[in-house]
């Protein structure tokens, strides 16, 4: 199966590893972002952040399923050692990615993955 990601530009270091793991990186549409509250990240079941998200938290977030792939945003705001967003998911067939999200206004704070997928988990975190 080829599983695609799709970041905003800047993903930095993650989205070299997963080009070089042979997963596809490129910029994410802006849809629906703005239905995320700021300090929430914020995660859609579907690849196009369409409508409202189907799950937000100011908390961690773990263990979403998806059978056509997820969007996730980070709209955190600046919170030293807690700013940003650790993520990782593995689709049906075991691969795995992981990463991390900046939050606004810097880019690189969203990501989309396509396929049937779960998303682990999204943690705060410090810097990536």
């Amino acid at each position: 199966m080829t599983s695609r990601i799709r970041t905003s530009a800047g993903t930095g270091l993650a989205a070299l590893a997963l080009t070089a793991a042979g997963v596809a990186v490129a910029p994410s549409a802006h849809a629906a972002k703005s239905d995320c509250p700021r300090e929430y990240v914020c995660v859609w079941n579907n690849t196009s952040y369409s409508g409202k998200p189907t799950w937000k938290s100011k908390g961690n977030l773990a263990n979403l399923k998806s059978s056509g792939g997820l969007s996730i945003f980070n709209n955190g705001v600046r919170y030293p050692g807690a700013d940003h967003i650790w993520w990782k998911v593995t689709w049906s067939n075991g691969q795995t990615a992981s990463g991390c999200l900046h939050y606004p206004p810097d880019s690189g704070n969203s990501i989309t993955v396509s396929g049937s997928v779960t998303l682990n988990h999204a943690k705060w975190g410090g810097e990536c």
